[in-house]
């Protein structure tokens, strides 16, 4: 009778220590602040790109919007709820240039009929 070989199976329990391991390396908590902090990074850039005031182009351009707001409130074809609504608008954008420019701009109401 022939004898096979069978493979010889060390009990996995005596190779473990009883101790648990530290890790020398920084773990997923290391990783979760690490991103954390790369988040908050990027997100002062954006929040410090947009609070900074925009150029004399850019104002005169918003500007020019305000007034064709007002003078499309002017029009006598404007029902009474499109009247509401773009004046509000037009006062939300005047109140918009104020606080990005701080003055408020050269048109801020409908011109005299």
């Amino acid at each position: 009778m022939q004898r096979t070989k069978e493979p010889i199976v060390k009990d996995a329990s005596s190779s473990r220590d009883v101790t648990p391991r530290r890790a020398s390396k920084p773990g997923c908590l290391g990783l979760i602040v690490a991103g954390l902090a790369f988040i908050v990074l990027v997100y002062a850039i954006l929040i410090y790109f947009i609070s900074q005031g925009g150029t004399a182009e850019d104002e005169a351009r918003e500007e020019h919007g305000i007034a064709q707001c007002w003078q499309r409130l002017a029009r006598d074809t404007l029902d009474a709820r499109e009247r509401r609504t773009t004046e509000q608008r037009c006062q939300e954008m005047t109140e918009q240039f104020e606080v990005k420019y701080g003055h408020p701009p050269a048109v801020t109401q409908p011109p005299a009929s």
